[in-house]
């Protein structure tokens, strides 16, 4: 049985997405996980870069010793068993993951671009673009887990009807060049309370979500159901997706976006009156739209007839199928 070791820099987008591959390699081999929670070190983080892109500072690491210089760069790294394969996303845990690997000989893989390390310190670079490495795999959507929720047992336990039709609104919030102010929220408020006669609305925020813009669309929003995420964090997500008939998400969360995009229901991600989305991002959003995985929306445009799209292409197979099918090599 393979030793997997999962890294996470707390973000829960992050993490959920070394989830997914760990899925995938479940799926291709017998294997134990194990979940290591750490925090760089910012103020030598650029020195461990250094030392990780330059080939004296790979020998360093060369060795179990090295061990010790790891908790002179990271705080919560505890576990010092050798891994077979090393998942982690978010560039925190980057410079772990290689140094790791190094030390144990482990197959390891980053989700995302690694920017200034060298893509070479993996064994394979995850992304959803092609950033051009010779290490990489690029895949239709970023890695998403398998919904694999009871969605009888979850309507009890939020009083809903698995035969009604419904609509899921992720809300999130300011972030990756994305701004709501209340105007935004107004219409949002106003879309789904003009159109609770044709569908229930499902909706939840997010840790991103500002509390006093939550407190108004909770006060104000007509949901069927609505999760108020800063006071009372529930994993609602797969459930809600799981049940709906379309999914309407804003756009700055790129791990939203993919968890609407993989539950292969029609998907409008909305975008509020200031934005300045990144490049690269906007790469991404431009692939799906292409690939008519999404429709990209105004929330000032918003009106009843938003509700139906005859656009939309279902994704032909699973985030982790597709991930599975290209590690099958590495992994074997």
């Amino acid at each position: 049985m393979k030793k997997v070791l999962i890294l996470s820099d707390t973000k829960a987008g992050h993490f959920n997405q070394s989830l997914a591959v760990a899925e995938a390699i479940k799926s291709l081999d017998s294997i134990e996980e194990i979940y290591v929670e750490v925090k760089v070190k910012k103020i030598w983080k650029y020195f461990l870069r250094i030392l990780l892109n330059s080939m004296i500072g790979r020998k360093l690491f060369q060795n179990k010793r090295s061990l010790k210089m790891i908790h002179f760069f990271y705080e919560g790294y505890e576990w010092n068993e050798r891994p077979d394969i090393i998942i982690s996303s978010g560039k925190d845990t980057s410079l772990l993951n290689a140094a790791l690997s190094l030390m144990y000989g482990s197959t390891n893989f980053f989700i995302g671009n690694p920017k200034k390390l060298d893509h070479h310190l993996f064994s394979a670079v995850i992304t959803v673009l092609d950033q051009g490495f010779d290490n990489q795999i690029v895949l239709d959507i970023a890695p998403t887990q398998s919904y694999k929720h009871d969605l009888i047992e979850f309507s009890k336990t939020y009083n809903l009807d698995p035969q009604c039709k419904y609509a899921t609104l992720l809300i999130g919030g300011d972030g990756s060049g994305y701004y709501y102010n209340e105007e935004d929220i107004e219409q949002l408020i106003a879309f789904v309370n003009a159109t609770t006669d044709k569908i229930k609305w499902l909706v939840t925020t997010s840790r991103r979500t500002s509390k006093v813009y939550e407190e108004k669309m909770e006060k104000e929003m007509r949901a069927e159901c609505f999760i108020a995420f800063n006071k009372n964090p529930q994993k609602v997500v797969a459930g809600f997706l799981g049940l709906s008939n379309v999914v309407f998400v804003t756009e700055e969360s790129a791990s939203m976006v993919s968890e609407a995009v993989a539950s292969k229901n029609p998907v409008v991600t909305l975008i509020p009156n200031y934005h300045d989305t990144d490049k690269s991002y906007g790469k991404i959003l431009e692939k799906f739209k292409e690939k008519r995985c999404i429709q990209r929306m105004d929330i000032s445009l918003l009106d009843s007839n938003s509700l139906y799209s005859d656009k939309f292409v279902p994704l032909d197979r699973t985030s982790v199928d597709e991930i599975a099918q290209k590690l099958s090599n590495i992994i074997g």
